[in-house]
Formats: C-alpha cells, structure tokens, sequence
C-alpha cells in the first residue's frame, strides 16, 4: 500500500523516520517543551543557565485545540533557572488547511513552571512538580502534573530511565476573554479539565514510560501518555541538537527537535580573546 499523507497516516514511512533519525546518530523535550519523553514529562534534573528552543509537530488527530480537524506546531523555549527550577514558554500554532482555516495569531501562549522537589537517590527516585501558570485565558496545552523519574545502569553503555506520574483532572485559569484581559489577578476559576472548553485529556491521569538510552547520545521511547501508547526515538547527532521522531497511537507521527546552549558558559572563541 502506497501512503499519501506522511504527516496523515504516515505508518509506513516511521520505519523510514526512525532509522534516518538514528542512524545519524544526550535530555530530549516532550510536546510541551518540557524535559520527557514523547508527550510526557520527566523530573530530571536540570542544569544551572540550561536555555533550549526547539519545534514539535503534532497530528490533527491528535491535536489539543481542533481535534481532528487541524495539525498543530508547538515552538518552545525553555530555561533552567536553577538545578531545581524551569520555565518553560511555549506557543501552540495550528496549521490551516482547505477544510479548517486559521485566523489566530500567534495561538496558546503558556509558561510553565517546573520545581524538582526532590533529587534522584540510590534508592529513591526524583520528583518534579510541573504546574501550567493559573493566569492562562485560553490555552490547550495544559500541564499540572507530578512525576517521579528513576536511572538504572544496564551495562558501561546502557541505561534504562523509568517514569511514573499523575496529572491533575483539576486546573486554575482565567475565565476572561482577551479584550477584556485589563487586569492579571482578576477573573480566577477552579475547573475539571473535562468541563473546560478544550477536553483534549492530555495528561490527565496516570502516565508512564522507559527510556533506553545508549551512551546518553540516543535512546528508544515508550510511554502510555494517560489516553494512548506511543513509542520513539531520539538521537543527538551534535552535542547541542537533539531530533525525535514518534509513532502516537499505533497510527500518527510526530517528530521534532531542539537546540540548548548553556547561558553561564563562556564561548571559547570569547576565552580566547581574554589569553
């Protein structure tokens, strides 16, 4: 059978995907922007000045604000303000088409904000609270979750990265619209994600997944996202690029990448001129 829409079907060519992506071939970014898998987040820790900005594609269906009807791009940075603190920013734009046309602008705006509560231990795990900012207006990338993340050694090369969480059913947002958007602390709301205008479900619930990871430069991504079982795989081809493909479902793909630089290192070609 002959596959007309990559980005559509696309089962045929994730072989294809997969093995360009890991035959050029260190943390990888979910949806979001955030540290994870495909679309679930991790709690490993981060690095003092770690700045990344990086793309994600994901299938229409699949998407979080027109299910079924538009594929979304999501844009993202994301910086360490600490080895416990994050801020992540990022921007769900959807992608028009015949059917279903765009009229948005810059589409979601979201922080989030990620607090690693406590640090990976011999014996314990480590735990990160990841929480959407509660000034939203109108956003379907929602996450407000607690994870648990555990490392084991496999062998000198192999490792095996093991994750555990729960998101949230509930939320605190803005019940405003945008033109009428005059002052940020006012307008609050106590919601069931379900009652809220954009039930996509996405991390609600009890997620999950591994990581098998070869020399920390690529790895093999399975996860239940708390509504499907998806699987992937990331490689680092450069020290500072990551790329990730994914399979969603069974029968969609998402792909993307990302870029980090560390914002407290100084360039050498600036160390140089100081010699």
């Amino acid at each position: 059978m002959i596959c007309r829409n990559l980005l559509g079907k696309g089962v045929c060519w994730l072989p294809f995907l997969l093995l360009f992506v890991c035959f050029q071939a260190r943390s990888q970014a979910n949806l979001s922007g955030q540290m994870g898998l495909i679309n679930i987040p991790t709690a490993n820790p981060s690095t003092d000045g770690f700045f990344r900005i990086g793309y994600n594609y994901n299938p229409r269906k699949y998407g979080l604000r027109r299910t079924g009807r538009n594929d979304e791009q999501v844009f993202f940075v994301n910086l360490a303000i600490s080895k416990r603190l994050e801020i992540n920013v990022n921007f769900l734009k959807l992608i028009s088409n015949d059917k279903s046309g765009i009229k948005d602008g810059l589409g979601d705006r979201q922080i989030d904000i990620r607090y690693l509560i406590a640090k990976e231990s011999k014996t314990f795990p480590a735990i990160a609270l990841i929480m959407s900012s509660p000034f939203t207006i109108d956003a379907a990338l929602l996450t407000h979750v607690i994870v648990a993340t555990k490392h084991f050694d496999l062998s000198t090369d192999w490792s095996l990265e093991t994750s555990l969480g729960y998101g949230s059913p509930y939320f605190v947002y803005r019940d405003v619209k945008n033109l009428e958007n005059v002052d940020i602390f006012s307008g609050f709301k106590w919601e069931k994600k379900s009652d809220y205008v954009y039930n996509n479900g996405y991390l609600v619930g009890a997620f999950g997944g591994v990581n098998l990871k070869y020399k920390n430069i690529v790895g093999l991504m399975a996860e239940w996202d708390s509504q499907k079982a998806n699987v992937g795989c990331y490689v680092k081809p450069w020290k500072r690029l990551t790329l990730q493909g994914a399979l969603l479902n069974g029968n969609q793909v998402m792909f993307g990448g990302s870029y980090t630089v560390s914002l407290l290192k100084t360039p050498k070609r600036i160390e140089k001129l100081h010699e």
